[in-house]
């Protein structure tokens, strides 16, 4: 599955926006397995970026390890010990909204095999530090052994996380001690989570940027990239997941041959002849 950072709000379902672009306001794939900053968000607002996430257990206010193992695509942040987590251990995140609006949000979980984790989750949120903890959605994510069950898929974030002063806390919480097997959850038992998405609309320069009208589609594409309004467009770079220039193209055509690009998530960042930029995510198939 692609990621993007440009999506359209249609796509998600939200009509009355259906024609807003959505930037990536923070965004972690994990695509190196070692390192300092291994667990940080490499995608994003450059406020956002270096953010980790963390595995926490709130009865003991403690935070625990998290490592990397294979992943939906490249690796996983992964945590053991959930045994008695139920409503209590989670996997955490923060990011800063203050420039964005209708916030959307994706991720991917997975547990199984030997040493099987927690079968349910809920995802809640908070607002600054000392917030209080509340459903995003009355749904609960339901892992398997598997990178297509436990999945987030666009949920919406409340309006009161968005242009918000403080941090915004989004975590994925344990609400059961059973796991994926039908046991009893051990101190063995690992869960993994992938490609942690936040999208928003961004709502600040509108009129100032001379790239705002340019869109790039389809996303996710294939083999072919169409660039709308390109007339502004001075250099179309694509970067990929590790920060990689794999294309790099001056005064780009309408259309763009893709078909020599692997399979993953991607970066498209414009910059017109003003220095004006634009930066979103591209998913290719």
């Amino acid at each position: 599955m692609k990621k993007s950072l440009l999506l359209f709000v249609a796509m998600l379902g939200i009509s009355m926006f259906s024609f807003a672009q959505l930037d990536t306001v923070i965004g972690f794939t994990f695509p190196v397995e070692v390192g300092l900053d291994s667990l940080d968000a490499t995608i994003g607002d450059t406020l956002n970026i270096g953010y980790d996430i963390r595995f926490e257990s709130e009865s003991a206010g403690t935070t625990d390890s998290v490592f990397l193992t294979n992943g939906a695509t490249t690796y996983a942040a992964t945590a053991n010990s959930w045994e008695d987590g139920m409503n209590d251990k989670f996997f955490s995140i923060k990011f800063k909204t203050g420039y964005y609006k209708n916030l959307v949000l994706y991720a991917k979980m997975r547990s199984g095999g030997t040493n099987a984790g927690p079968k349910y989750f809920k995802v809640q949120y908070k607002i600054g530090s000392s917030g209080t903890w509340t459903d995003v959605s009355t749904d609960t994510v339901t892992v398997a052994n598997d990178w297509t069950t436990g999945v987030v898929d666009g949920w919406n974030l409340p309006s009161e996380t968005w242009n918000a002063s403080q941090s915004v806390y989004v975590r994925f919480l344990s609400i059961t001690n059973t796991n994926v097997s039908g046991g009893t959850v051990d101190s063995l038992g690992v869960v993994k989570i992938d490609d942690i998405f936040v999208l928003g609309e961004n709502n600040t320069g509108v009129g100032e940027n001379s790239l705002m009208n340019t869109r790039v589609y389809p996303n996710p594409a294939n083999d072919v990239l169409n660039i709308e309004n390109n007339d502004n467009v001075s250099v179309f770079f694509i970067i990929s997941s590790d920060g990689r220039v794999v294309s790099q193209i001056n005064n780009p055509a309408t259309s763009i041959d893709i078909s020599n690009l692997a399979a993953g998530h991607y970066m498209i960042r414009m910059i017109s002849d003003d220095n004006s930029m634009k930066t979103q995510s591209l998913i290719v198939e």
